[in-house]
């Protein structure tokens, strides 16, 4: 069973539906953006709002001041099994594959500890100021690419309050207004011109409940081309032959290598055509 039915696409040769929303993801306004109903199954995100109690959760934030009011799991905390199990499809290859399809961004990477993401919910009168994320993880100092929203909240109309807002600097104002309803997911640029928030508070007597995680790119480095290859240890218990081998390895410039490997996969590639 597929939780996710834009995967199935990605393996077909109509690739209509995935063009399109890379298209509308590049030009939304006022910062690239896709609001997507029904991304991932009923069954899965109705086992997760089961299981979603963070009175039930180990070491949790709370966030009380003038600025958010809200509650959420921290990079500690243990997620219920049907709440994990969103987790772990959304930070899997092909997903990620999916996220690059749909944003252009490649080589994606997931966040297993959910920094800043996890299980979120404001409760009555709960706030979230319009901000912009943080650009890069503290403790693995990747960059901050990509936001994944995915609500929880059955029946939530836009009197309930609570509405996602995205907003532009010059002017400032709000540009779009997202309604939290059970099943929409909203992907989202991360870059300092990414001002969102849900600034007006949620009714009295209801939850608003969100599944957040965030995806990001390593930086652009140049590394040295033999800290990425395998280095090995040449010893008498090896037979001639692979001694050879690893002494011709440490000798030949990386590129020749690189070169050699990619004529014999041409070849291969050639023989089964």
């Amino acid at each position: 069973m597929s939780y996710v039915p834009l995967l199935k696409r990605m393996d077909r040769s109509d690739t209509s539906r995935l063009n399109s929303l890379a298209q509308e993801f590049k030009t939304a306004k006022p910062f690239p953006h896709l609001v997507m109903d029904g991304m991932f199954c009923d069954s899965l995100l109705n086992e997760a709002l089961q299981a979603f109690n963070l009175d039930h959760v180990n070491n949790i934030n709370v966030f009380q001041n003038q600025l958010q009011s809200k509650r959420s799991t921290s990079t500690k905390s243990v997620m219920p099994a049907a709440i994990q199990r969103y987790f772990d499809i959304v930070n899997g290859a092909p997903f990620l594959r999916l996220l690059t399809r749909l944003t252009g961004i490649t080589n994606l990477l997931p966040d297993p500890y959910f920094y800043g993401g996890g299980m979120h919910e404001v409760a009555g009168q709960g706030h979230f100021q319009v901000h912009t994320d943080f650009r890069y993880h503290p403790h693995t100092c990747l960059e901050n690419r990509l936001a994944l929203l995915t609500y929880l909240n059955h029946d939530w109309k836009p009197e309930y309050g609570g509405q996602l807002e995205l907003w532009q600097k010059n002017p400032t104002r709000p540009v779009r207004k997202i309604v939290p309803r059970f099943g929409r997911s909203v992907l989202m640029l991360q870059s300092p011109d990414s001002w969102h928030g849900h600034p007006q508070a949620a009714r009295t007597g209801y939850l608003r409940r969100t599944l957040i995680t965030y995806f990001y790119t390593a930086p652009k480095i140049k590394a040295d081309r033999t800290e990425q290859s395998t280095i090995y240890l040449s010893n008498s218990r090896q037979s001639t032959m692979q001694r050879a081998e690893i002494f011709v390895r440490n000798i030949i410039p990386h590129f020749v290598i690189d070169t050699a490997r990619w004529v014999r996969h041409r070849k291969r590639k050639q023989n089964f055509r």
